[in-house]
Parts: structure tokens; sequence; C-alpha cells
């Protein structure tokens, strides 16, 4: 797989104030990449940097295998960017939108494509000023989608859609990756929706870069942490907390959560069904963005 975006050493800072400090990273075509972060964290600065909205204090980008700065016209012409609130004529409709915008990019689209991948073709001629904020959010991202794009940088794509509409959104990113190997950014505070949509994720926080990891390997199962379905719940929970070899009990409808220290699955399933319980099923518990993202920012 070869590099799309690769960033060393990449600062920005305002005065005093480090938005992003020495942020290096390899995104590989066609990826999905997320970035996460708390507020503040400099997710948004970040993708300002990569879109060539704001420049560097210092570092450099290569896009395409092209030095930013120097290739900023070859790489945008080849680029979708949709920014926190996109910006419409109001008074013109979503289709007249979209031909202006085609017409300023010099390049011949197919604006009733881009608005039906978003699910917008039906509101083609009515005028945006009578949008709704999920539909001007859609609009954003058929913009981004307008001249076929080989890289994506969106910042909240999903901000303000309904569910089926976010559905709609990821399904579609995901596709434009795996079947057109369209490389694809997104930054988003929705780690549910990271989870589904990204190959690879990247936290920061107060403009650093804590961890970057593959979104499989970090959704695992974890096999000292199960779920177990017995007859007798509560009986069984306090039978448990007597064993040196778990480390946490507790109930939640009507099923008891163990935290395991040294001991194995088998163990504990070979102690519960010799003290007389009967035992219906035992299930890891998977690991989520939401407790990796929070383990990080701890650290």
């Amino acid at each position: 797989m070869s590099t799309c975006i690769e960033t060393s050493d990449l600062t920005k800072c305002y005065g005093p104030v480090v938005a992003v400090g020495g942020l290096s990273l390899q995104i590989e075509t066609g990826e999905v990449f997320g970035l996460l972060g708390p507020n503040g964290a400099g997710k948004s600065t970040t993708l300002y940097m990569l879109t060539g909205l704001v420049r560097p204090t210092s570092g450099a980008v290569t896009i395409f295998g092209k030095d930013l700065r120097r290739g900023f016209l070859e790489i945008a012409a080849r680029m979708g960017v949709l920014v926190e609130r996109p910006s419409f004529y109001d008074h013109l409709t979503a289709r007249a939108n979209l031909l202006l915008l085609a017409r300023l990019a010099n390049r011949r689209v197919a604006v009733d494509r881009a608005l039906d991948r978003v699910g917008l073709l039906w509101a083609a001629h009515q005028k945006v000023h009578t949008f709704s904020h999920g539909m001007r959010q859609r609009l954003g991202l058929a913009q981004a989608l307008l001249t076929e794009p080989e890289l994506l940088i969106l910042d909240e794509p999903t901000n303000g859609l309904d569910a089926e509409s976010t559905r709609d959104t990821i399904k579609l990113l995901r596709l434009l990756a795996e079947q057109a190997k369209v490389t694809i950014i997104v930054s988003s505070n929705l780690l549910h929706e990271v989870e589904i949509l990204c190959d690879r994720v990247a936290i920061m926080n107060r403009g650093r870069l804590l961890a970057c990891e593959r979104t499989e390997r970090l959704l695992s199962y974890d096999p000292k942490q199960v779920e177990i379905l017995v007859d007798a719940p509560e009986t069984a929970a306090k039978r448990l907390m007597e064993q040196p070899w778990v480390t946490a009990v507790d109930i939640a409808y009507g099923r008891v959560n163990v935290k395991l220290g040294e001991a194995s699955v088998h163990h504990l399933t070979s102690f519960l069904i010799s003290s007389g319980f009967i035992v219906s099923g035992i299930v890891p518990q998977r690991r989520s963005l939401q407790d990796f993202f929070l383990k990080v920012l701890k650290r």
C-alpha cells in the first residue's frame, strides 16, 4: 500500500499557544483514518493544515508524494474537503450552488450524482435557506464529493444527521475507500461511529499525538472480563467474590460480570459447575473505542 499523506514534525503555534506540536503521521492510500480527541486537542487545526487553509509554523506535509506548500494547486484539485459549518449561497438552490462551485473549479462534474450519493437529489431545486442543519451538512458532503476526489478530509461529517442519514453516510464512505481507494481522514467525537468507519485511529490531546492504533486491534475481546449467564446470579456472585483469583464482580440485568486475575475462563467455568450452578453462557466482554480513548487520556 502506498502512502497518501505524510506529516513530519508538523507544528502550529498561535503566539505562546501550541495548537499542534510535532505531529508525525503516515496515512496509506485507501485508508479511513480517524482523528480523535477532546475539544481543543488540535484536531481541526491539523485538518486545516492538511487542506492548506492554515499554514504550519514548522514541519512538513506531503500529499500524493508532493510537498503541500509547493504543489498546493495540483493537490487541491485531487482533494475534497468538508469543514465545520459548510457555507453556501442561501438564495440559490442546492443544484445551483454545486454548479457554481464546479465552474469555479473549472471542472465538468456530475452534480446530480453528487446530490444522489448523499440523498439530496429530491431537494436539488430547493433553495438552501430552507434546508435543515442536517440537509446543509449533507450538501457539504456532496460538495466534497463533487470532483470525485482521491482524498477526502472531513470534519464531523455526520454532525446533525439523523440515524438513517448517518448510516448511509458511513456506508458511502466505506464504499469509496474499499472500491475506489479514496483516502479518507475523519475528525469526530462520535466514537461509536468511528468504530464502524475507521481502519485506524489517532488520539490527540493538547496538540500532541498520544496514540495511533488499528481499530480492529482495539475492539478485540477481553478474556479477563466476562459476562456469565447462570441460574442463580446473586448466589454465584457472592461465591465468586470470595475467590482470590477474581478481582471484581457485579450484577446487571440478571447477568454476572466478572473480572479475572490470574485465572482463565476455563477455571471459572469449572468452579461454577463444580459448585452446583447451571451455566448457560460465558461471553468475553468486547473492548470499546471509548475504553481505549479514556485510558489514553489518563496517561
